[in-house]
């Protein structure tokens, strides 16, 4: 008997700063999802410019929590049912076959890692996030997977068996790819970038001024603790820290709350054989 096909979930954060970006975004990612979460960070109401489409779901603060960009992950908690979930950000140009080009490369690693098209490798001496790392990014081609330390969640996917994020539970909400990477090694879940031509996603703004990245860019000490203790707590599971001694630490030092509890064991993996193979796609133009 066919198996059903599997259920392809987006989630994305966006603000009112971005409502020139945001409909453009959209118009690449609705075509490919069959449902897609919208947080409405720092809305009061939905607004009227959103396209009426059935499979645009809106979340608005007042109804959840103030999550900032970590709303991207509250569709985890709406779902009955396990499927891929595909993370995007609010100014990226998306290529018509981006949900299928990061679904083959979940195929590749058995549905059992997180895989993405931006990438960083944390390096020595570990002293600061935004200066001791190795930038993958997007716009530039791979020819190979690789392994990384930590992925851009606008470029995310997983299968939603595969891992458990707790986003209510971080004490940042500024922080958002550290804590993915965090959680994903707390759950032995490898981090890969995937191979892609050039200009295979394309930013239709950057550097925008109340961006995290103008944010980080003046300020990463906050990151820079976080980051440190998860090296040192897991310094076999980065990419090259294995010289940093082990330190036992808490879990307000890797960022999560108070109250959050410890991270849970992922669910058995009875997915693999549900979905027979997919044509590989044509490489993309870019889009712009």
């Amino acid at each position: 008997m066919p198996q059903p096909p599997i259920l392809r979930i987006g989630g994305m954060a966006t603000m009112p700063t971005r409502a020139h970006t945001l409909p453009q975004a959209l118009e690449t990612i609705l075509p490919q999802v069959d449902r897609l979460y919208l947080f409405l960070d720092k809305y009061e109401d939905v607004p009227a410019t959103l396209p009426a489409d059935p499979k645009l779901i809106p979340l608005l603060p007042s109804q959840y929590a103030p999550l900032a960009g970590d709303g991207k992950f509250l569709g985890l908690e709406l779902l009955t049912e396990s499927g891929l979930y595909f993370c995007f950000d609010d100014d990226i140009y998306y290529p018509p076959i981006y949900v299928k080009w990061l679904t083959l490369a979940l195929r590749r690693h058995h549905f059992r890692a997180l895989v993405g098209v931006h990438g960083m490798v944390f390096c020595p001496p570990h002293q600061s996030y935004l200066r001791d790392r190795r930038t993958l990014h997007f716009h530039a081609a791979r020819s190979l997977d690789c392994h990384v330390d930590e992925l851009g969640s606008g470029t995310l996917a997983f299968h939603t068996d595969s891992i458990r994020l707790h986003a209510r539970t971080w004490q940042h909400h500024d922080m958002t790819d550290l804590m993915v990477a965090i959680e994903a090694v707390e759950q032995r879940i490898p981090r890969i970038a995937v191979r892609r031509p050039e200009n295979f996603l394309r930013a239709i703004e950057e550097n925008q001024s109340d961006s995290l990245w103008k944010d980080l860019q003046k300020d990463d000490h906050r990151q820079t603790a976080i980051m440190r203790a998860a090296l040192a707590a897991f310094p076999l599971d980065w990419q090259d820290c294995a010289a940093i001694p082990q330190t036992a630490c808490s879990r307000q030092s890797l960022g999560y709350s108070d109250s959050s509890p410890p991270p849970p064991e992922p669910r058995p993996h009875t997915f693999r054989a549900a979905y027979p193979p997919t044509p590989n796609p044509t490489s993309p133009s870019p889009r712009g």
